[in-house]
């Protein structure tokens, strides 16, 4: 049974038991920030459990994508030690929301097992809760499992979470019933009890039944909807069918393993079982393993939208790759591999996930820059981790310090997991007290303190109106009279509010929240809101009290009117449209597989982020501005379709989605016909010609891979003309030209330097000259050797290089040392002939070091020219005075 048959068979079981096929959510969250990647089939629906959100179903299944790499769930440190643990895995799932419950649900899993997969009855085995009694009766009763092959586990009260499974510290929790499969019944009796072989015995089911709800002080009360949440890992399946007790043996990953060996140029295993087996027993097999695990991950989480960076879910990815190369290095890549590696993840899955061959080119590109950063640092940080490992040997010590743990990340990016993975290697702990407190002063020092203005001094929620909070309607009204149901004071005579219903937009998919004015119908009470933002509990309005006095009782009672700022939320449709035609521009123009990664819609200006290789050029960001301006200049209708099926937004209407943005069955779209199609939940203008004018105002990087844009519009545009046109008269008024010359009065002052400074260079390689004469004159002779060491006045390197070489051309057997104070540091430069060095054996490097240890630096270089730094420009004199000595100890 091959993996897309277990696929196949999983989705077709449950769709004949009444669930809603649902497709897998991305691995990158969308709108949960507790979340670093998306590690669960049930992640999707948690809101759905928590019953804050509703679906047209109460039954579903999935095939979820899913990266377990950090927080709670993290088999990072596990992937190759073991045949079990993967950081990327596809999870098979079915949930109940309030329908079935323990019965139908371990039925279900019991008859697929059994008459789907037909796995044997004897080599199964159950672990359920000590006290769930139900499913322990269901399995022994029900379906005929003897009881020494079921086992009780966990005791909460103990604080033994075993078969308990929790969302959190609180929230939704309750028992769980776990389905396990022994490889090797050939081993002889099993005796299943409390520290079972898990090599032997591995878990492939886990049934969850969510009935509690835990509150802050532990105590568990049932909740009013009973669900069901169970998932099942694709991998562990496939590797059962396969008959293999190591999930890396099975078609998931032949795939990536031959492109892997065809690569490094060695011979890739036949189709003949026997010569896979030859393969799996390599030595060096946990480091093919460990590349075919990462380079899924990293790509399904690129595709999906994740970029690497030194914080949060970015550092995790760049960890990951990192861990990649480092284990493609010891197998013989010497350059970037990832990448090319990763086109066979893109050609397996790309039938089942088609985002893999939308974005699979990009995606690479950004791992080829990602590798080839670390490719460049990865040789110096080997050696002096090699350096750290003997110093700690030959002083006897059995860790590295904090601080060479520190050193090797911060300034040679290496992960302090794959430092201690090396370390391990060499018998090493480290000293991880140490490395942490330096790290995270190093962060503190690089973003300054992140302090929230309402992190202190919030008070309670005071409940006005025990009613439905925030019932958006601000896509058709401005102005609307409405009810305050709850407040809470902060500080500085603010508070946030939530109304009955809001004509104001909250904070979503780039756009920012809408500013304007609630006050009393009686107009004793005036608010100014500063912010609005989405929060579990509604539609949150932070406001400043501008007339009249907040208190408990009655001030807040009666109607209000709410009154969205009708300028700036003009100003900010005209700039998310724009975003829309900018982003539809930059894959008609550059590249169809563009996708974005971040936007800032206000009303002053748009930001664009988008994955990018390398920087556009003035003529496609010409060619952007102009497609833009002229779909403006025509004036074409914005349509919002509402409460849009996604699957026919996304197969029907082509949509694309926005970064962001949390989409559920029913979705939003905008669409500019002929144009664009986005799911979008943000707030548009009527037609294009509303937005009068756009302009790019600047296109940088942000990080690598990951471009950005710029840009305003309206108002802004015609404001950002009007002020370059300014500028141009300025520098034309100072030129003392006009406007219609200044490039030509630029190029002849620009002229005029170039010889200036050519006559500059001339009288200075005439007084060099002169100079250099004189030190040859003057030069000392030691052994035969000529040397010269002398302070000179250079402002530049390249003009002590120039110096250096007229000195060398007058010499035949000989040294020289130059020193100089270059932008307040010491700068030391040495040169030795080809005769000093072939026949006499002086290198430039060490001679360069010795002197260097005068001005607290170091250096290096080629034998015939090396080269130093330091910080301590009064040392410059001394270096110069040991030379002669340094060269007569090198000569012997």
């Amino acid at each position: 049974m091959k993996p897309s048959d277990i696929r196949k068979s999983y989705l077709e079981y449950f769709e004949g038991q009444d669930h809603r096929v649902v497709e897998s959510s991305p691995v990158v969250p969308q709108g949960d920030p507790t979340l670093l990647f998306t590690n669960a089939g049930m992640n999707q629906f948690k809101d759905v459990l928590l019953g804050n959100e509703t679906r047209d179903y109460t039954r579903a299944s999935s095939v979820q994508k899913c990266i377990r790499a950090g927080g709670k769930h993290n088999d990072l440190d596990e992937v190759g030690k073991d045949g079990r643990h993967l950081t990327f895995f596809e999870m098979l799932g079915n949930w109940s929301f309030g329908d079935y419950y323990k019965k139908e649900a371990i039925e279900w899993a019991w008859d697929y097992v059994l008459n789907v997969l037909e796995l044997e009855e004897d080599r199964l085995y159950v672990t359920t809760y000590k006290d769930d009694d139900e499913s322990y009766d269901i399995w022994v009763d029900e379906m005929g499992v003897p009881e020494e092959r079921v086992l009780r586990l966990g005791d909460i009260e103990e604080g033994n979470e075993e078969n308990f499974w929790s969302m959190g510290p609180t929230g939704p929790c309750g028992p769980c019933t776990e389905i396990h499969y022994d490889h090797h019944p050939e081993a002889g009796e099993l005796v299943f009890d409390v520290g079972y072989d898990e090599d032997r015995i591995v878990e492939i089911w886990n049934l969850v039944f969510m009935e509690f709800n835990r509150d802050e002080t532990g105590e568990l009360n049932p909740l009013p909807m009973k669900s069901v949440d169970t998932g099942m890992g694709l991998d562990r399946v496939a590797m059962i069918k396969a008959g293999r007790d190591n999930v890396f043996q099975t078609e998931l990953f032949t795939p990536i393993f031959e492109k892997t060996l065809a690569l490094l140029g060695q011979e890739v295993p036949g189709q003949e079982v026997d010569d896979w087996d030859t393969f799996y027993a390599r030595e060096d097999f946990t480091n093919f393993a460990v590349i075919a695990d990462h380079v899924r991950t990293v790509l399904f989480a690129v595709c999906d939208g994740a970029k690497f960076s030194n914080e949060g879910r970015g550092y995790v990815l760049r960890r990951i790759l990192r861990r990649a190369v480092r284990y493609g290095r010891e197998i013989g890549f010497t350059e970037p591999f990832l990448h090319e590696v990763s086109k066979a993840v893109v050609e397996h899955y790309s039938d089942i996930y088609p985002e893999l061959e939308a974005m699979g080119n990009e995606a690479g590109e950004l791992m080829r820059l990602e590798e080839e950063r670390f490719f460049r640092n990865i040789d110096r940080g080997i050696e002096l981790f090699e350096q750290a490992a003997e110093k700690a040997q030959q002083a006897d010590r059995d860790e590295l310090t904090g601080e060479e743990v520190f050193q090797l990340h911060a300034t040679y990016g290496f992960p302090p997991d794959l430092t201690e993975i090396m370390a391990e290697e060499k018998g090493l702990s480290i000293d991880w007290q140490g490395y942490e407190k330096l790290w995270s002063q190093h962060q503190e020092t690089s973003r300054g303190k992140d302090v929230h203005a309402d992190a202190a001094g919030v008070g309670d929620w005071v409940t006005i109106y025990d009613e439905q909070d925030s019932e958006f309607v601000g896509y058709d009204n401005t102005e609307v009279t409405t009810s305050i149901t709850r407040f809470r004071p902060l500080e500085d005579d603010r508070y946030q509010i939530l109304l009955t219903k809001t004509p104001f937009y909250a904070e979503s998919g780039g756009q920012i929240g809408d500013r304007g004015v609630i006050k009393a119908t009686d107009d004793s009470v005036v608010f100014r809101v500063v912010d609005t933002q989405k929060a579990p509990i509604g539609i949150v309005h932070t406001v400043e009290r501008e007339k009249g006095t907040v208190d408990r009782d009655d001030t807040l009672k009666g109607e209000f009117v709410a009154t969205v700022d009708e300028t700036l939320r003009r100003q900010t449709m005209a700039n998310h449209t724009a975003t829309h035609l900018l982003h539809a521009a930059l894959r008609d123009i550059v590249s169809d597989s563009i996708f974005q990664s971040g936007s800032l819609v206000a009303p002053d200006r748009l930001r664009f982020d988008f994955s990018h290789g390398e920087p556009l050029t003035d003529e496609q960001l010409r060619s952007i501005e102009d497609r833009v301006n002229r779909l403006i200049r025509e004036g074409h209708d914005v349509t919002p379709h509402v409460d849009i099926s996604r699957e026919r937004a996304v197969d029907q209407m082509g949509a694309m989605a926005i970064f962001g943005e949390k989409y559920g069955d029913k979705v939003r779209v905008i669409e500019i016909p002929g144009e664009s199609v986005e799911l979008c939940g943000g707030t548009h203008v009527e037609n294009t010609s509303d937005i009068n004018l756009f302009r790019i105002t600047g296109e940088s990087g942000v990080a690598a891979g990951i471009r950005r844009i710029e840009a305003v519009t309206e108002q802004g545009a015609y404001e950002s003309f009007r002020k370059d046109a300014d500028t141009l008269d300025e520098v034309a008024k100072t030129l003392k030209t006009d406007a219609h010359d200044i490039i030509k009065r630029a190029k002849a002052l620009l002229e005029e330097r170039a010889e200036l400074e050519k006559q500059v260079d001339r009288l200075s390689q005439k007084l060099a000259q002169t100079e250099s004469s004189d030190l040859v004159s003057d030069a000392a002779d030691i052994d035969g050797v000529k040397v010269i060491a002398s302070t000179i006045g250079a402002d530049t390197r390249d003009q002590m290089l120039a110096y250096a070489d007229k000195l060398r051309q007058q010499l035949d057997q000989g040294v020289v040392l130059l020193a100089s104070e270059i932008d307040g540091k010491a700068a030391l430069l040495c040169v030795v002939t080809d005769s000093a060095f072939k026949e006499r054996g002086l290198k430039a490097g060490p001679l360069i070091n010795e002197a260097a240890k005068h001005v607290d630096g170091r250096g290096g270089g080629r034998p015939t020219l090396a080269q130093a730094g330091g910080t301590n420009v009064g040392g410059l004199q001394a270096a110069v005075d040991s030379f002669e000595e340094a060269v007569r100890n090198a000569l012997g």
